[in-house]
């Protein structure tokens, strides 16, 4: 009788433990999933199911440790060209340095909450992140080293020229890059940022906003008498025939590319801008651009090094005609259409 009581209870903690163990496995099959039908829309309430619960699944888009300014890009399945960005925040020291650790285009997986904040950006408290898939394309290059003191800098300046790093939102959603860091900027008055393109050259005028203290925001400063100046509207160059000058860059194929992408980097008003190289009209031309790029980038490899998202050679400039074109204010860099493989050349004075 006591044997068979003794076995009795044996069954039941047998029976609790299977149902405890097939919970956690359960748990842990669910966490970190991709369920398609949650991004469809990219409806910020299902969004957040996934993010406090499964995982909210994404790519880095940006990634400055120093400033602590964290960025991942949500896209809509199966629409290229339908996107969240969302702002990381680290809810802990160990969730701060595996941010630090994240790379640019790496696929992770984050669980935690949205920030309520006042910008329309979306902010996310980060409580754990995983990394599922790392982007390797810049491995064989020394990290980019940032140039600039910042943000001590800003604090002797009341005005800068920088040029538009982001742009959404109708002017709500603000970016601008100086130098080689990028400024969230807080924007109340939308009447000064109607209009901007992404890649515009600008003077700020601005005030430093006490919090958050890390990644630094920025305030226009409403006070003075024209907080925003553009300098050279991107948009004004569109259509234009052109030739321009540069150096080298290359953006290695990334998981939303099927091919490395060329550019050159022009200096405008003291202010860089990327220009891409394609052609949109003759498969088999773009195909020889592609080539002859990808000759002269392969044949000064030993002088190319890391720039802050992409690959430059500093001694290897390049010539370019074609006409300029910029169909959106989002758009990510200008382009330069060219007409055949003939428009591009090794800039004179280097041959």
């Amino acid at each position: 009788m006591i044997a068979k009581k003794h076995l009795k209870i044996l069954f039941i903690f047998l029976g609790i433990f299977l149902v405890t163990s097939l919970s956690i496995f359960s748990s842990a099959d669910e966490s970190c999933r991709y369920h398609v039908a949650a991004y469809e829309g990219l409806e910020l309430t299902q969004l957040s199911q996934e993010l406090e619960h499964t995982g909210l699944i994404g790519r880095i888009h940006g990634a400055a440790s120093p400033d602590q300014l964290f960025v991942m890009s949500v896209r809509e399945p199966g629409n290229f060209f339908s996107h969240r960005e969302f702002s990381l925040l680290a809810s802990d020291q160990l969730t701060r340095t595996k941010l630090s650790q994240v790379n640019r285009h790496d696929r992770v997986c984050i669980q935690g909450n949205f920030i309520a904040n006042p910008s329309p950006q979306k902010h996310i408290w980060v409580k754990s992140i995983e990394v599922l898939e790392s982007w390797s394309g810049l491995e064989d290059f020394p990290p980019y080293e940032r140039a600039s003191e910042l943000p001590a800098e800003l604090v002797n300046q009341t005005q800068f020229v920088g040029k538009v790093h982001a742009i959404g939102e109708a002017g709500r959603i603000l970016v601008v890059e100086y130098k080689d860091r990028v400024f969230p900027i807080f924007v109340e008055a939308t009447e000064y940022t109607q209009g901007l393109f992404r890649g515009d050259i600008i003077r700020l005028t601005y005030q430093i906003q006490a919090r958050p203290q890390q990644p630094t925001h920025l305030l226009l400063n409403l006070e003075a008498e024209q907080p925003i100046e553009v300098i050279d509207a991107i948009a004004d160059w569109s259509q234009q025939r052109k030739t321009l000058a540069g150096k080298l860059v290359k953006f290695p194929q990334s998981p939303q590319l099927n091919f490395d992408v060329y550019a050159i980097e022009v200096e405008t008003q003291g202010i860089n801008r990327t220009f891409t190289l394609v052609n949109f009209d003759d498969l088999n031309e773009f195909q020889r651009i592609q080539e002859k790029l990808a000759s002269l980038w392969d044949s000064h490899l030993e002088t190319a090094v890391s720039g802050r998202n992409m690959l430059i050679n500093p001694d290897l400039m390049i010539e370019a005609s074609g006409r300029i074109n910029v169909v959106s204010p989002e758009q990510a860099n200008p382009q330069i259409l060219l007409d055949s493989v003939a428009d591009i050349r090794l800039k004179p004075t280097d041959v």
